[in-house]
């Protein structure tokens, strides 16, 4: 069959980690799949920072993150991702894939290859702003004490890129199954039935792409 690539989406904090977590032991706890991975933009963003001395397509700010000044880096990004995932593609794999935008639709239709696309689900994480801003600012106080050389997400970027998006067209639009997540809980508490109807997602696509394999 056909690997499965699972687009895991929303806003930097709203869970995206915690759900991750959840689904990949569930899918070995019940043997769905053995072989699982998953990839993100952040680290192909992070190398652009700090490549970009010059900063002609970011900024640092004053709260100790960075703000992309330059729009078509979330493109470039994106293609570069998508390149790394057809290298990863393997069959019996499910593959999940990591970013936050406030264009899904767009960012997925125009820079994921068909082969991708046509073996794929989404999933996408909904948390209130402040939350989410603050579960960024804790995680990175939380690395920063343990001597991590992390990053923050700035205030400038979560407001004027994350503010808003279009995940409400996902279902309409994308020629995918989608799930949406409510993760209003900053404990995460209430998360179980929620990838409960992740892994059920999960599950009937697996099966649907074994049987056609």
């Amino acid at each position: 069959m056909n690997c499965l690539n699972v687009f895991l989406l929303g806003t930097p904090g709203c869970g995206k980690s915690e759900v991750y977590r959840r689904i990949s032991r569930r899918l070995e706890e019940e043997d769905i799949a053995h072989e699982f991975e998953r990839v993100d933009d952040f680290p192909i963003l992070w190398n652009l920072f700090q490549e970009d001395t010059e900063r002609e397509r970011s900024r640092k700010t004053d709260d100790g993150g960075f703000k992309v000044t330059n729009p078509t880096v979330w493109d470039d990004i994106l293609k570069q991702l998508n390149e790394d995932i057809k290298e990863k593609q393997a069959p019996d794999k499910v593959l999940f894939i990591e970013f936050s935008r406030p264009n899904y639709v767009e960012s997925i239709k125009k820079n994921f290859s068909g082969k991708i696309l046509n073996s794929a689900m989404a999933v996408y994480i909904w948390a209130p702003f402040d939350v989410c801003w603050q579960r960024n600012v804790q995680r990175h106080e939380e690395a920063l004490a343990e001597g991590d050389d992390d990053h923050l997400v700035s205030r400038d970027e979560m407001e004027e890129t994350y503010g808003s998006d279009d995940h409400d067209q996902l279902e309409d639009t994308l020629d995918m199954p989608v799930v949406i997540v409510d993760n209003e809980s900053d404990s995460f508490d209430d998360l179980d039935d929620e990838v409960e109807n992740v892994l059920e997602a999960i599950k009937e696509n697996f099966t649907a792409e074994k049987a056609t394999a």
